[in-house]
């Protein structure tokens, strides 16, 4: 019986030869927390009229604006 090993039911389950780069894997992908549009700069909302995480400080007059639709807040 070399080369095989007996199951729960008397059958035979033939060895098999680990592969050189190692058995299969899936890669685990985390679950997404947060918006999937990365924002334009840290620390600032989503836009409040299209709710995307594009808003971006105007450094001229000092005030925000969405890159998306233009929102002006």
């Amino acid at each position: 019986m070399s080369g095989t090993l007996s199951g729960p039911h008397g059958d035979t389950v033939p060895k098999v030869k680990r592969p050189k780069k190692g058995w299969f894997k899936p890669n685990k992908k985390k679950p997404r927390r947060g918006p999937r549009v990365k924002a334009s700069e840290k620390g600032l909302p989503p836009c409040p009229a299209c709710g995307k995480w594009s808003m971006q400080r105007d450094s001229s007059k000092s005030e925000l604006y969405c890159g998306a639709c233009g929102a002006i807040m």
